[in-house]
């Protein structure tokens, strides 16, 4: 049987090549393990000729990758305090300027990436001061004084 001109053993390994090449978007390694039970799928249905054999040969590959191959990998590639750093994630650790608002009474604030944050913090702070930005809450960052 031959699908576009192709044997099955063929879509197997180009649905596998598919796997892996989408693992670069996906963390995890999740689409790696089935990528390699798909590699397990093409051998089985060359060897065995028949679907059965392939997804045998697929549900067994993808057990042996999720069982053995991926927590050694989770270990050896990932590292346990990975954590996103975009978004408002990455703003934790970056150095910003105090500015005092110009009401009576108002609170801190400072610019950060074009937007204008409140600050909290627990330190005393005033106008100009350098302080490092340990949080972030909604549209506030909480921060910390650096040395003066």
């Amino acid at each position: 049987m031959t699908i576009l001109g192709l044997s099955p053993w063929h879509i197997w390994i180009i649905a596998a090549v598919l796997l892996f090449t989408a693992e670069i978007f996906v963390p995890g390694f999740v689409l790696a393990g089935l990528g390699f039970g798909a590699l397990c799928a093409a051998l089985g249905h060359y060897l065995g000729g028949e679907l059965g054999w392939a997804l045998a040969a697929y549900a067994l590959g993808a057990l042996v990758f999720f069982v053995g191959i991926r927590p050694l990998a989770l270990r050896t590639f990932m590292k346990s305090d990975d954590t996103p750093r975009f978004g408002v994630h990455g703003m934790v650790g970056k150095q910003v300027t105090v500015m005092d608002s110009p009401d009576v009474g108002g609170a801190y604030y400072t610019v950060f990436r074009d937007s204008r944050w409140a600050l909290e913090s627990e330190d005393d702070l005033m106008e100009g001061d350098a302080a490092e930005v340990v949080g972030v809450r909604t549209s506030t960052l909480i921060v910390k004084r650096l040395p003066r």
